[in-house]
């Protein structure tokens, strides 16, 4: 019972906001364990299937999707979201606003914004409940990583990429649940990767405080082998490669995951494995829900001819093309078609169980963080100085991806050449995992086009310039009008 008054506190904080989202003062309950607040980090801080959608942005900026080729019009009901949605594909610095407009808006700074309070919450108290030793680390190393995990995100999304200018205005951090006297401002990029690599190594320490039984359980919540994966993609981020590499090393060698092997599977064309499941030898951590991936990518349909309905956004041709060897089983299992229709249009979906036209539920994880990152990590993070190791990681991933008969290792490649390949590697075995955007900034934002059709038929073109300041998201006015000391970013030119 104590447990529900304490969360139902901690509910009533976050709708009880000041202008930056924080909190009142909770005077209704104190909790008294640190059981209380692992199961109010449940509620509180980890993403849940009522959580607005996180990662909703994530898949739909970059090379890797595009309008159908199909002669697909927009349909009655969603014609009031055309514009809206083509300022979102064509990166319009007024989207946010024209979204809004449309009934659309995303709470993406929010929802962030209320989780990480959550995870203050836990922080702020842990010190005031009893219990063992070991339950009060457990708490912390779980509130430290999300939150870190969380500013990660906010960062990439909201500020410019770490290698290219790390003075760049990031985001607040807010690093206490308690009221502020005064309106929060951006740190800078820097500053904010600087929290973001402090939060995971404590809590790196103190998931090392556990058993190690206790260090990786298969239960939806955030583990040490998450930490060190999580600390190796902030590293390669930062272009910490020797870090990046160490720390990717751990995820492979001291954990009992294995690469999931796609040739075990038969392939029909209408069932898909659900690679988001702790079945799959390579789950780290599963999280993210339906609406995060699938609200722009898949929800969004046009007429097409009298009674039929067809996604307006598919895989694009650079994408599926990339699948250049003959035998890559990732072409059949991870791209999808659009089911019952030909030519073939793959669908820009997650790699999610699907049944014909089936999709998951809310209550399916669409998410996960794998072990093939690690593999891919390791692999650039090496490329320039051990090409052997580099070559050796991305061929034991490759072992599970190719089918026997046509599987070959990759030999002779070095410098740029290795590199790459081994980015290309990632993008065929990331992808609509929520990497390609961040990924095109830090290799350095580079030029590409996109084209907006109507009814199949090219109509404009937009093309996204080397370091457009539309790399970074503009934030959005609801948020600014609540919290007059933010800055806004610099906004690109509209391409139309």
């Amino acid at each position: 019972m104590k447990i529900k008054i304490f969360i139902f506190a901690i509910v009533l904080l976050f709708v009880s906001c000041s202008e930056f989202l924080e909190p009142k003062s909770p005077n209704e309950y104190i909790p008294e364990q640190a059981s209380a607040l692992d199961e109010m980090l449940l509620g509180s801080a980890y993403p849940s299937s009522t959580s607005d959608p996180l990662f909703v942005f994530h898949n739909i900026l970059d090379d890797d999707v595009k309008i159908t080729d199909e002669n697909v019009t927009w349909s009655e009901v969603n014609v009031n979201q055309r514009e809206a949605f083509m300022q979102l594909f064509s990166w319009h610095p007024d989207l946010q606003m024209t979204m809004k407009d449309a009934g659309n808006y995303q709470k993406v700074w929010e929802t962030y914004y209320n989780l990480i309070l959550g995870a203050n919450a836990a922080l702020d108290y842990i010190k005031k409940v009893s219990g063992t030793e070991e339950d009060k680390a457990h708490v912390q190393a779980q509130a430290l990583a999300l939150r870190a995990f969380y500013y990660l995100q906010l960062v990439n999304l909201f500020g410019e990429p770490y290698t290219y200018n790390k003075e760049a205005l990031g985001v607040p951090l807010k690093l206490t649940s308690a009221l502020s006297i005064s309106y929060d401002k951006r740190k800078t990029v820097g500053e904010v990767y600087d929290q973001i690599v402090r939060d995971l190594d404590e809590a790196e320490k103190y998931f090392l405080m556990l058993p190690k039984e206790k260090q990786f359980l298969p239960n939806y919540r955030i583990t040490l082998p998450a930490v060190q994966l999580l600390k190796a993609r902030v590293n390669l981020y930062m272009n910490n490669l020797e870090e990046a590499a160490k720390y990717a090393k751990n995820v492979i060698k001291d954990w009992d995951f294995a690469l999931y092997d796609l040739r075990s599977l038969s392939y029909d064309g209408v069932t898909f494995p659900n690679y988001v499941t702790y079945d799959n030898p390579e789950t780290i951590w599963a999280f993210g829900k339906r609406n995060d991936l699938l609200k722009f990518t898949y929800d969004l349909t046009g007429d097409y001819g009298v009674k039929d309905h067809r996604v307006l956004i598919n895989a694009s041709d650079e994408l599926v093309d990339n699948y250049e060897d003959e035998g890559d089983l990732r072409k059949q299992f991870y791209l999808v078609p659009e089911y019952g229709y030909t030519p073939v249009c793959y669908l820009a979906v997650n790699k999610c169980m699907f049944l014909g036209e089936s999709i998951p539920s809310d209550d399916k994880f669409m998410l996960a963080l794998r072990l093939s990152e690690a593999y891919l990590i390791l692999a650039e993070a090496t490329a320039k100085t051990d090409p052997m190791i580099a070559l050796n990681a991305v061929n034991e991933l490759r072992k599970k991806r190719i089918s026997e008969e046509k599987y070959k290792d990759k030999s002779g490649l070095s410098g740029d050449e290795l590199l790459e390949f081994v980015r290309n590697e990632r993008r065929r075995e990331l992808c609509f995992e929520g990497h390609r955007w961040f990924d095109l900034r830090r290799y350095g934002m580079p030029s590409f086009t996109r084209v907006w059709k109507e009814g199949g038929v090219p109509a404009k073109w937009f093309t996204m310039e080397k370091e457009d300041a539309a790399y970074t998201l503009p934030i959005s006015k609801e948020v600014m009008d609540r919290n007059p000391g933010l800055i806004q970013n610099r906004l690109g030119n509209p391409k139309y």
